[in-house]
């Protein structure tokens, strides 16, 4: 998605500046205006000899001067400079044409940065003047902004809403290219299709004006339809057919997604050798962009091939990669939407707040006409008044407890009612700076559940979860208010412990394994143990950093769990590397006997991504 967006703002700056080139300094803006795409490192040298002469342009002039600038920032990757540059012309622009045109930019450079929040805030400063725009073009642009970031948090249906709304504008051959080309896209994302004659008509449109990375875009969406239709050999003939002039648009995000279908599509028809290339070729155009779809379809594809081959070694690399990946694509995606239900929030609670002040002045009125009436009047002011209290308060009440509640969808596991990753990090990096700087004792014990997946896989994943909340009930009991305890993966936990040392934290740990052990199974309907593999360290051994305190607890857990689990282990610095445990792990799933369930070998990560 920011590869996207990054195509899209090199479309954004509309051509206004044609329309000021009576003067010397409206030419050169007319001039640099056309330049900024096909010629970026000359536009900015233009408008930095536009910055220096800036002292003879009108007041029209230099207020799109600073458009351009900012367009300059983006391109250069000062995205900061230009956000407080489009800020204000938003807000202080001398007209609504260049208003939009700025919050058009300025929503775009938020969806490039991932700030989706602010940007879904901006775009509701530019929808309220997109209207008022004379110049069409300054308007489709507005309407085209939130078109992307709509689709980009997962709000489809409202993306397709403002598509249709710049198709019935009639826009010129650019624009109908962008907005025939996201439309689609809000509809595949909605699970809609067209007939075909649609993505070809598009795809045609836009190569037509020079537009090949949206045309192929559109390829893309068709490919998926038809593959999702049960065809695989037609999807794999338009996809080939076009990818090498995708390869030459230099485009890392579509040349990646092109061969990430291909790697699938080729998979599917049994050309194993073709499907391996293409994998390979989209991972190596993703870089810098770990959370994207393609990426994880493509680990998925190599994991596929080296299991087809009993390649047990790198099916497990791969599939960790894919795992990793898709993991981080889901999260990208649940933040996008946690950013569009928080702004929502926000503005209902924004709206309360006006519809407040507006019973507020309305009362003030009344006071004014009351304060000359007879008793019976008085009276009825007293009731207003209850009224009006009653009504402030329910709102007040109800948007606390709405802010209460997304609060804690943030930081709590929805399962266990225990912290999630993300707050357990949070909170542990405030009490480890705290602890260092007043030179306090902290301990970490992590805990895994012992063949967890064989629980799942006998008896439901209604039964896991069973598991899962009472563990997090029976340890729960261990924590003080100081602690924080933290559900950290599928079915691993952790308690940072304050002011303890490794001795305490050990005991603690130790009582928790005993109270796990103890829990019965019969109320869940079946019969099974439930036993859990600790690893504990503390800031004696390990410092007061949390990613090493991580490192060294999960150290000591796979310790306990290749000495036979249900056992606590202390970190002790004599834990062997990663890469010879890994060597092991490989080594037992290659034995004749068949390769043992996944929860045999231990979910054993790196937790250097922990810290977000």
């Amino acid at each position: 998605m920011f590869m996207r967006a990054c195509w899209i703002v090199m479309l954004w700056v509309a051509v206004a500046a044609a329309a000021m080139a009576a003067s010397d300094f409206g030419k050169a803006l007319h001039d640099a205006d056309l330049i900024r795409t096909s010629d970026p490192a000359k536009f900015r040298r233009a408008v930095e000899d536009l910055d220096k002469r800036a002292g003879t342009a009108t007041r029209e002039e230099r207020q799109y001067l600073r458009l351009l600038d900012a367009y300059s920032m983006i391109l250069a990757g000062e995205f900061d400079g230009s956000i407080r540059e489009l800020t204000v012309l938003l807000a202080q622009g001398p007209d609504a044409d260049l208003k939009v045109r700025a919050g058009a930019l300025l929503v775009n450079v938020y969806a490039m940065t991932r700030d989706f929040a602010e940007g879904l805030r901006t775009l509701d400063d530019l929808l309220s003047v997109v209207d008022s725009a004379k110049d069409k073009d300054a308007r489709q642009q507005g309407l085209l902004a939130a078109t992307l970031i709509y689709n980009q948090v997962g709000q489809y249906h409202l993306g397709q809403q403002y598509a249709d709304r710049v198709l019935a504008d009639a826009p010129g051959e650019r624009y109908l290219c962008m907005a025939s080309n996201m439309r689609l896209e809000s509809l595949q994302g909605q699970g809609k299709a067209l007939a075909d004659e649609a993505y070809v008509e598009a795809a045609t449109r836009c190569q037509e004006i020079g537009e090949p990375i949206a045309a192929n875009l559109v390829r893309s969406y068709l490919a998926r339809k038809w593959f999702d239709e049960g065809k695989v050999d037609a999807p794999i003939g338009l996809l080939a057919g076009h990818l090498d002039e995708v390869h030459a648009t230099g485009y890392r995000y579509l040349i990646s997604e092109f061969n990430a279908l291909l790697a699938k599509f080729r998979l599917s028809r049994g050309d194993v050798a073709l499907a391996e290339y293409n994998a390979k070729v989209a991972i190596e155009h993703q870089d810098g962009f770990q959370t994207s779809l393609p990426l994880s379809v493509a680990y998925m594809v190599l994991y596929s091939i080296a299991q087809k081959r009993g390649d047990a070694a790198a099916a497990l690399v791969y599939y960790r990669r894919y795992a990793e990946a898709d993991k981080a694509y889901l999260n990208e995606t649940k933040a996008r939407e946690i950013a569009y239900q928080i702004v929502q929030s926000e503005t209902k609670a924004q709206a309360q707040q006006i519809e407040l002040l507006n019973r507020e002045n309305q009362l003030l009125q009344l006071q004014h006409g009351i304060s000359v009436q007879k008793a019976q009047t008085s009276r009825l002011l007293i009731l207003l008044l209850v009224v009006l209290v009653g009504t402030v308060s329910y709102w007040a009440l109800k948007t606390k407890r709405m802010q209460m509640s997304l609060r804690r969808m943030a930081e709590t596991d929805a399962l266990t009612s225990v912290c999630n990753r993300h707050y357990f990090n949070q909170q542990s990096v405030q009490t480890l700076a705290h602890a260092a700087r007043a030179g306090e004792d902290v301990a970490l014990v992590m805990f895994d559940l012992d063949h967890f997946k064989s629980i799942n896989d006998r008896f439901g994943h209604d039964t896991g979860d069973w598991v899962l909340k009472r563990v997090s009930d029976h340890c729960r009991t261990f924590c003080r208010r100081v602690d924080h305890f933290g559900r950290i993966g599928g079915e691993e936990f952790a308690i940072l412990l304050s002011g303890c040392d490794l001795r305490g934290a050990r005991r603690v740990a130790e009582d928790c394994r005993v109270r796990i052990a103890s829990i019965d199974s019969q109320a869940s309907g079946h019969k099974f143990l439930i036993t859990a593999s600790f690893g504990v360290t503390a800031s004696s051994l390990s410092g007061y950093d949390l990613a090493k305190l991580l490192s060294h607890a999960d150290k000591a857990l796979y310790r306990s769990k290749r000495q036979g689990r249900n056992r606590v282990s202390t970190f002790d610095g004599d834990v062997q590397p990663w890469t010879q445990l890994q060597v092991v792990a490989i080594e037992s799933l290659s034995t004749p006997g068949g390769p043992p369930a996944p929860e045999e070998a231990p979910d054993h990560r790196p937790f250097q991504n922990l810290i977000s």
